[in-house]
């Protein structure tokens, strides 16, 4: 075999080797992708099929200067490091979805979901894990698994794999915090219509038990704090899966927002 071939065979290892970490990461962190459902060479396939178009860039920086084995793991362990940043930022709106259910359960006093259902996380709550998935589906219907695809080939423009320092300016860095400050908000926002009503059928019977005090408070107020619970969230689920499609869309500009951004 010829020597070139040899050595362009090599190149283009080494260029996979560094532009996989990212989208690995990404997707073990991503519900719908992680370790529990995407298993062995089905998850690497897919995380390497998504950062295809990045692979000749890098294999042409190889070309012209290959990195030494300690380079090249410094910038593999960097990837992986902007793997984890897009993965958490990205997996937002589920962690929103999955923190009002589990708050909604803790009130209506249910039981945890079996951690047999390897499509959840095993510390979710039984509404938790219906819900996590009902939103998966509402992003596979949007396109929106597609856009996330995106996603991660324009970060590759925004931050190569074969580039140590990030091209962060001070505006990335409010961009970055706005996008973490707005998962609270958005707990906020999503789960204040199921909560209210909850927090008020509590305060009656904190009330009524002020007056009966043999009475088991916690126990009768639960089956009802249940069946309202779950009237508000199936009447106000077509606008929570509106705008929790609507927030995902909006992570995926990110990259979008960094360049616009970015010094001219």
């Amino acid at each position: 075999m010829n020597s070139s071939l040899l050595i362009d065979i090599n190149n283009a290892a080494i260029s996979m080797a560094l532009i996989a970490p990212r989208s690995i990461v990404c997707l073990m962190i991503l519900p719908g992708f992680g370790l529990s459902v995407l298993q062995g060479a089905a998850r690497y396939l897919a995380a390497m099929a998504i950062v295809l178009p990045a692979a000749l860039p890098t294999f042409h920086y190889v070309q012209a200067a290959p990195p030494d084995f300690i380079v090249a793991a410094v910038l593999a362990f960097k990837e992986a490091m902007v793997g984890l940043l897009l993965g958490v930022m990205l997996s937002v709106p589920f962690w929103v979805v999955q923190s009002v259910a589990s708050i909604f359960d803790s009130q209506r006093a249910a039981v945890q979901v079996q951690a047999n259902n390897a499509s959840v996380d095993r510390d979710a709550s039984a509404l938790g894990g219906m819900l996590l998935q009902a939103t998966m589906i509402v992003m596979m219907q949007a396109g929106l698994f597609v856009a996330l695809a995106r996603i991660l080939i324009e970060s590759y423009g925004l931050w190569p794999a074969f580039s140590f320092t990030p091209p962060f300016e001070p505006g990335h860095v409010t961009v970055l915090i706005k996008r973490f400050g707005e998962f609270f908000w958005h707990v906020i926002v999503y789960g204040a219509p199921v909560m209210i009503p909850l927090i008020f059928i509590e305060f009656a019977f904190a009330m009524v038990g002020v007056f009966a005090s043999n009475l088991q408070v916690s126990s009768m107020s639960a089956p009802i704090k249940s069946l309202v619970g779950m009237f508000v969230l199936l009447a106000f689920w077509p606008t929570f899966s509106h705008y929790i499609a609507g927030d995902f869309s909006r992570l995926l500009d990110i990259v979008a927002e960094l360049l616009q951004v970015s010094p001219r």
